[in-house]
């Protein structure tokens, strides 16, 4: 990452799959970057190896290197661990949602317009109004 893409926010070193002709590829892992430490070492600290000579510059300071699994078990940890993170996410968003959505019938929201907005159903909204699963 150069500085220019550190100057945009919320820069992160990212591993991802490789692109194949129906995705861009799929995030495996994501680093923040480290001050004074080359993005290289921040993946070599993290188990993984750049591949000699496979850096290419894209728009807006970006590189884009190849990169080996040298530890997959530190890859791995590091891979549970964001899981575990992103399941807490979920899992708290959808408490969210699900409190909206009650609070909202509860109310006397229209069940038919609510239900629509939600995405379910009007039967689980009202499951959900109730408590019920």
């Amino acid at each position: 990452m150069t500085r220019d893409a550190v100057a945009l926010g919320g820069a992160e070193i990212l591993v991802m799959t490789s692109a194949d002709h129906n995705t861009g590829g799929d995030l495996i892992a994501s680093y923040p970057p480290a001050a004074q430490v080359s993005p290289e070492d921040v993946l070599s600290a993290n188990g993984w190896r750049v591949a000699d000579g496979a850096t290419s510059e894209v728009e807006g300071g970006y590189r884009i290197v190849a990169v080996e699994a040298v530890n997959w078990e530190q890859i791995i940890e590091h891979v549970r661990g964001a899981r575990a993170q992103a399941k807490f996410e979920a899992t708290r968003r959808d408490r969210a949602w699900r409190d909206a959505l009650q609070g909202a019938l509860l109310a006397g929201g229209s069940a038919s317009r609510l239900s629509a907005a939600a995405g379910v159903s009007r039967e689980r909204a009202y499951q959900i109004r109730d408590g019920r699963r």
